[in-house]
């Protein structure tokens, strides 16, 4: 009897010692999970130094995790620094590439800063990742009017009011 516990409790053993890095991670994971949750409650609530404060919190924790540079690309970008805003979402594109919105977000800061063919690209590949993606579509109709293509931004448009009649009344603003 004494034998095959040991046998075992050198099993669970291994076991243990396998199963902690994984933990970690998922730990790690977690942890910069809830950080850019606080930071997305601090954007929505304009708080933006703290808010950049807890993207940078979960970057730290997990320097792999899209979702915290995209926030904090949000926020700068609502602060009006529209570099770092491209440069978070350049590094939250390269880290997950299937994220429309990732792409929507740094199309809006091209087009703020008036490079309205790399918004196009950007709104291009959006809606491409996400064809139902109404407000991209309202952002490259408002491109397209700044770039003197009525055409195309009517249909544009008219492509967004179809996918979400509530954009119709913002197709007259810009992004």
């Amino acid at each position: 009897m004494k034998k095959w516990f040991t046998s075992w409790g050198w099993m669970v053993g291994v076991a243990l010692l396998l199963a902690v890095p994984l933990g970690l991670h998922y730990l790690d994971r977690w942890a910069a999970d809830a950080c850019t949750r606080q930071g997305r409650a601090l954007v929505n609530s304009k708080q933006y130094p703290q808010a950049i404060d807890q993207f940078n919190k979960a970057i730290q924790i997990d320097p792999k995790y899209a979702a915290a540079y995209h926030g904090r690309g949000v926020a700068y970008l609502d602060q009006g620094e529209l570099d770092r805003a491209i440069a978070d979402f350049g590094e939250a594109i390269r880290l997950d590439a299937s994220d429309a919105r990732f792409r929507y977000h740094r199309a809006i800061a091209h087009a703020r800063k008036k490079e309205l063919d790399h918004a196009l690209a950007d709104l291009a590949e959006a809606i491409h990742l996400n064809p139902t993606y109404a407000a991209a579509y309202l952002t490259r109709s408002w491109v397209y009017t700044e770039k003197g293509e009525a055409e195309r931004a009517k249909a544009d448009r008219q492509k967004a009011a179809e996918l979400d009649p509530a954009l119709e009344k913002a197709a007259s603003g810009n992004p």
